[in-house]
């Protein structure tokens, strides 16, 4: 398995510190981390090249699975273990662990805005996709997309979406709906070849978000407050 990550020239600390536990773990374990480091130098406007020039040079190596992580994400030691025991190369080729993001919900005063911690599992919606906010805890589900934040991929789907879109893994689409971001833009492409996803509910992450941290306990408080309103 080889690792591949974007930043903009600084690390996360919750991202440097698991990566560290999680090497140290592999190092002394199941030693599945092999071949270089893919590591893309990368601002905002540059995540969709940066994480296409990260397939690239995966396929240039000889390794099966890219483990494409995000710099502002926490995780376990384990996870990559976790993550290559649920993936299969034919019938679970893509394999993401639980992750969270912020979605604008309402504006508030003063010209603030205001936004609702959502987990990155989507389902076909209207012609676009949208949050599974009940999805099933624990267990490998079945989704129409989800983010790159942590995410194995199989060399065999890569070399799909390749062959069918040249090098634009990540590229954003537009459609009816308006343009969806690079990492669902890759997931729909995924699935126009007939390549399923799933999410590991169980592999659990952190997202260090504008002095915050997204994770499921995070999540649920987020819910109970909403419901209480």
């Amino acid at each position: 398995m080889t690792v591949g990550y974007l930043d903009p020239g600084t690390w996360s600390a919750c991202f440097g510190l698991s990566y560290r536990d999680l090497l140290l773990a592999d190092m002394s374990g199941a030693r599945r981390i092999t071949g270089p480091e893919l590591r893309v130098v990368a601002g905002s406007g540059d995540i969709p090249a940066g994480r296409n020039l990260i397939c690239q040079q995966f396929l240039a190596t000889d390794t099966e699975w890219l483990w494409m992580v995000d710099s502002d994400m926490g995780f376990a030691p384990d996870t990559v273990e976790r993550l290559v025991g649920t993936a299969e190369p034919t019938r679970r080729p893509v394999v993401g662990a639980l992750c969270f993001g912020l979605k604008h919900s309402e504006n508030g005063p003063f010209h603030s805005q205001r936004y609702d911690i959502q987990p990155t599992l989507y389902t076909y919606h209207g012609g676009g996709l949208r949050s599974v906010v009940d999805y099933p805890r624990n267990r490998v589900v079945r989704v129409a997309a989800t983010g790159a934040a942590c995410l194995l991929i199989h060399r065999g789907a890569l070399q799909a979406v390749l062959d069918r879109h040249g090098a634009a893994w990540f590229d954003p689409i537009t459609s009816e709906v308006g343009m969806f971001s690079e990492d669902l833009s890759f997931c729909l492409r995924l699935a126009e070849i007939g390549i399923k996803l799933h999410v590991h509910t169980g592999v659990k992450t952190t997202h260090h978000k504008h002095g915050t941290y997204l994770d499921e306990e995070a999540y649920d408080a987020c819910q109970r407050q909403k419901a209480s309103a």
